[in-house]
Order: C-alpha cells, then structure tokens, then sequence
C-alpha cells in the first residue's frame, strides 16, 4: 500500500492541483493547503525547535515584518492580474518539488517546512481584519479596504453552506474561517495564525454574521433574566420507554420530555428593560436561559423589546407530544444592524441531548417520575448541526451553545477553539452555576484555549429545584462568569431581584503565534467589570 503524498493532501482539498501546479490566487485558500498539509505531518511542531527551519537565515522580528509586507503585497495582487509576490511563488515552486513526497516525510525536509511555514504566516497576515470589517487599533487606515469587502462577500455568498473565505476549496473538504484568538499554551496548528482559522471537515456548519457597530463603545451592558422562576418535578415527564418497566431489561432505556410553562410576558421585560435603564444605562443584549419560552412567544417578545443596534437571544422549545413525535430543543437570536430597521433572526439547534442519571434524577427530586435505576435521554430531534459567530464590536465575536454542547465537546469543539471567539454564552437548563461545577470546568477549558470569555446561564426556576445530596443549594448562583484575565466569577440573584445586569468591557492583550509574529496587541478580551440585580420590588416574580 503506497503512503500518503503531498499531492495526495492537496488534490484532497482541491482536486487536480497537483497536476495543474497551478498557485491559487486567493490567500485564504493557500492558507487552507499549507495548514492541512502542516497538520497532517506534524511539521507545525517544529517552530519551537533550537534550530527551526523558518528562522535558518533571519530573526523572528525580520521574518515578521518581512511576512506581513508580503501579506500586505497579497491583498492588492489578488483582486487584480497583476503577479503576485515573487516571494510566495517561490515558495509554492519549492512546495511543487515536494509533490511526491510522503507527508510522513514532510517534517524531515527543512525546505519544505519552511515554505510551508511562510506561505500559511504571509497568507494569514494579508487577513488582518477579516471578519471584522472595522479599523483595528494600530493597524491599517479609517477606510474600509476592497480586500476586505472582498472577503466579507465571501463569508456572505457561502451563507447558506456554511461560511467559508475560500474560493476554490469547497467547505465539505475543509474551511477557513476568520479568527479572534490565538492560544497562548501548549502547541497545536491553531498557534499559528492569528487573523485565520483552519477548520476541518466535519458535521457542524459555521456561518459567519459580521455588523457594523459602534467602534466607540468599549463595553457590553447584557441583561439575565433567568426565567422560568420556578420549574417543578412534574414538568419531567416520561415519553417513551424501550425495554424498561419497573424492572429494567438489558439495554433499556427511557426518552423523558420537558413540558414548559408559559414564557416571560412583554409587559414584565419591559418592566425590567426600563430599571435596567435608569439605574444602569443603556442595554445591549438580552439573555435568556434554555427552554425559557416557545418559539412563537420569543417573535412576540422581540417586536417590543428588541435592543437598538443590540441583540436578544432565547433557549426555545416544546415538549414531545407523543411518544413517536420529538420534541425541539433550540435558541433564537436576533441581532439588529446598527443605524437600520434590518433585524437579521438566527435559528440553531441544540447539538446533543441530555442524559438524565441517577444522581441528576435525586438532586432535583423527580424520580416519582423517571425511574432513577435507568438512563433516560432527551426525546429532542437532532437536525444538522449549525454554530453562528456574530461580530457585534471590533473586540467582540460572539458565539452561542446550548447546555450539553459544552458539555460534550465534540464535534463542535475543534470549530470553537479554531475561531476562538472572543465571548462563549450557553444556554442551560442545570442547577447553581458554581464555579466546582461542570459548567465552570469546561468554562475553563475554552478560556485556557484559545482564550475566550464565558458566561453560563440557567434559569432560577432550575436553580431552585436542585438539591444535591449532602451539599449546600447555593440555588440564588444562576449563571458563572470566566475570563482568561481574571479568572471566574459566580453570578448571584439576590433576594427580590428578577434579573441582573452585567457590564462587560474590553482588555487588548498582545497574543503571539509560535512561529514569534505579535499581533500588536489587537486581541480583545471581554471582562467582568459590573454585576446589578435588577429588582421590581412589589411587581418582583422571581420570589
């Protein structure tokens, strides 16, 4: 059996290169086959070698400014027929020499490493500003730029198969995506770039939403309103049973639904809008938990208390009805374009279903209802998975999970820490958000790698109905904040409060990839710097 070859990796991606020869123009797609090509011999490990094959005959800083010109170079030659870099065709000419090369081989060929190391930085670096759309401090002019209008009507004509910069390598193979962090610890493909992202091949489907904001403001105001304030065991209820009555037989097991209650009315947020706004000031985004309402009862709530140049965004769904009929588990959020009536609404599904156990089933009390000796899942339809990443500021690209997706990381997990968004909420229906908890370890994982911010949130009602044998309830801790600055912070909503507000603000930090190129100090990192409750006092649900 003959190994596998570079051509072989290339005509994977982009079939008949190898035999064409034939240099893309576009650099997203170059950085797409210099990545896979890395990745695939380990040849990405030997940046930090004493001897690295990209530094042979330069210094770290020579070699950035001489790969960032060459980017800059790019940007024009790609949208025109003028040739491109003379720099990057010799290094794909050493790449077409390689050809026959087992990729086993790769990494033993300082030739080949370095001019694949070079093509990847020179191509990431032509992307500065991908996604964003807006100016970065420190880099480049108040104008927008042809390249990247270019590359924003790249993300938006592949919308609907999932949002890709490539222009000739088609997403089902792999994508390249824009990117927000690059990790600061340990070592893998993704401490490379910092303006790219290389995303596999796989069952989730990226699609990108970049807005025009406010480059002024610094900070984020999120109103939580963890409703519902109250759940009770008889909600759980048993759909489905295979292979289980009071005695289990083997291989059995039950599906259990959620049956909601009504969702919050609009008389009640705007209530809660309109304290948040006199004691706080203005409210950017609204956050509500996982099945927190219907789908119909959040599009009536969003035509009166949508956030100007904001966003709201809801965990959605209804109970199975029968026991051959799934449930839907999901979240909706609308963002609005700034200075414009357009309201731009995002549907995604939730990507696992939950397994109740044993001890879940005793901490909130609802075993007269779902045998405890059993394995009961979520009887929930799983239609294709989708993960949406919305820029809302220049520092801040958002995306949104739903409960066991950050549980269970895969496969969504490698497209998360790829992109590395600067903020991570999720959607849950679970009990305190204390730190000890498993919200706050994998909260922890995605703020190690690649540096994101995270905010969980569970409803009150939820909270509440926990009760873990021989621990403290905590129950008032509705939602947990964790940042890669200062670390962690649990949520609380104090007694008479409804909600709370979080004031969110923006920390550059300088991140370098592993190859020694600085960012200069481009990447935000949204922190805690407030937590209100919000109270109604006599009006007050929440008690």
């Amino acid at each position: 059996m003959a190994p596998e070859t570079v051509a072989d990796v290339l005509d994977a991606l982009l079939p008949g290169l190898s035999t064409s020869r034939k240099m893309p123009r576009w650099p997203a797609d170059v950085f797409c086959l210099s990545a896979a090509l890395l990745h695939r011999s380990g040849a990405y490990t030997r940046v930090v070698e004493d001897a690295p094959p990209h530094l042979k005959q330069t210094t770290s800083q020579e070699r950035s400014e001489l790969l960032r010109g060459i980017g800059l170079r790019w940007r024009t030659s790609a949208l025109t027929s003028e040739k491109l870099p003379t720099e990057v065709l010799h290094w794909w000419g050493v790449l077409n020499r390689c050809l026959n090369r087992p990729v086993s081989r790769v990494r033993s060929s300082n030739d080949c490493c370095e001019a694949l190391l070079n093509l990847m930085g020179c191509a990431d670096e032509s992307f500065f500003g991908v996604g964003i759309f807006w100016p970065i401090p420190g880099r480049g002019s108040s104008k927008r730029d042809r390249f990247l209008e270019e590359a924003e009507e790249q993300l938006i004509s592949t919308w609907h198969q999932g949002s890709t910069l490539c222009r000739t390598i088609h997403p089902s193979r792999a994508r390249v995506l824009p990117k927000m962090h690059t990790p600061q610890n340990g070592l893998t493909i993704r401490s490379l770039s910092h303006h790219l992202a290389y995303c596999r091949g796989g069952d989730v489907i990226p699609h990108w939403l970049s807005l025009g904001a406010d480059t002024q403001h610094h900070a984020l105001n999120l109103l939580l309103v963890p409703w519902p304030y109250r759940v009770s065991p008889s909600q759980f209820k048993e759909s489905k049973r295979v292979n289980l009555t009071d005695e289990i037989g083997k291989g059995g097991y039950g599906l259990f639904t959620f049956s909601s209650e009504r969702g919050p009315t609009t008389r009640h947020i705007k209530r809660l809008i309109d304290v948040a706004h006199k004691n706080i000031g203005r409210i950017d985004g609204l956050i509500f938990p996982e099945l927190s309402m219907s789908t119909p009862e959040f599009q009536k709530l969003a035509k009166s208390v949508m956030p100007k140049s904001g966003f709201l965004v809801a965990g959605t769904g209804t109970g199975a009805s029968r026991p051959n009929k799934c449930g839907q588990n999901g979240l909706v959020m609308n963002v609005q374009f700034p200075d414009s009536p357009f309201v731009a609404q995002l549907l995604q599904k939730k990507h696992h279903r939950w397994k109740l156990n044993k001890s879940q089933i005793m901490q909130y009390g609802i075993g007269a209802n779902l045998h405890p000796e059993a394995s009961w899942w979520e009887h929930i339809s799983l239609k294709e998975r989708e993960l949406h990443f919305v820029t809302l500021r220049p520092w801040l690209t958002m995306s949104v999970m739903i409960c066991e997706d950050l549980a269970r990381p895969d496969p969504v997990a490698d497209l998360v820490r790829s992109v590395g968004p600067n903020l991570v909420l999720c959607l849950l229906m679970d009990g305190p958000q204390l730190a000890e908890r498993w919200p706050g370890r994998y909260a922890g994982v995605l703020s190690d790698d690649p540096g994101s911010s995270v905010l969980t949130m569970t409803s009150f009602g939820m909270s509440r109905l926990s009760r873990p044998q021989g621990k403290e309830s905590r129950s008032s801790v509705v939602a947990l904040w964790r940042d890669a600055v200062y670390g962690t912070k649990e949520i609380e909503l104090p007694s008479n409060a409804d909600a709370v507000v979080l004031n969110l603000s923006v920390e550059y930090k300088e991140e370098w990839t592993a190859d020694g190129r600085g960012d200069g100090g481009t990447s935000g990192y949204p922190v805690l710097t407030g937590s209100h409750p919000i109270s109604l006092g006599e009006h007050s649900l929440a008690r």
